[in-house]
């Protein structure tokens, strides 16, 4: 045998071509299954409808419905209506209402923006020391 020297050289190109066969196949294979889970990826995400999350809701506004201060009156008007009914010891308003306290301990309440209680009111007391509330304000238009 005259090339033996040839021969691992024979069989080192054979075993080269079959590593880099082995190689390109591996990176065809991977670089396939790479490039087909990215397409899986991309066509279920844009399949999936993605839901909008509903808006907060919006503060609660605390209203609070206005209540009218108490008035008392106290002075001339309010010693001319203590000596003409001398059972009552204190007369306050609120708003539309009087509110009597009396010696005794009761109170009463008359809501004179009704016409049956404030005759009642004035037949038995007489006019009120207390001057009504304002009317209210009327929002002009600039």
């Amino acid at each position: 045998m005259k090339n033996d020297w040839l021969f691992p050289v024979l069989i080192m190109d054979n075993f080269n071509f079959c590593i880099s066969a082995k190689n390109c196949f591996m990176k065809k294979s991977f670089i396939l299954l790479v490039s087909l889970f990215l397409i899986g990826i991309v066509s279920g995400n844009s399949q999936t409808t993605k839901k909008e999350t509903p808006p907060p809701p919006p503060p609660k506004v605390d209203i609070k419905k206005f209540v009218h201060p108490i008035v008392t009156v106290k002075g001339k008007m309010a010693d001319d209506f203590y000596e003409r009914n001398p059972s009552v010891t204190e007369i306050l308003r609120q708003g539309n209402v009087v509110i009597l306290k009396k010696k005794d301990g009761t109170s009463e309440k008359y809501d004179l923006s009704k016409k049956d209680q404030d005759k009642n009111f004035t037949e038995k007391y007489g006019v009120s020391p207390i001057p009504p509330p304002p009317p209210p304000k009327t929002k002009s238009k600039a």
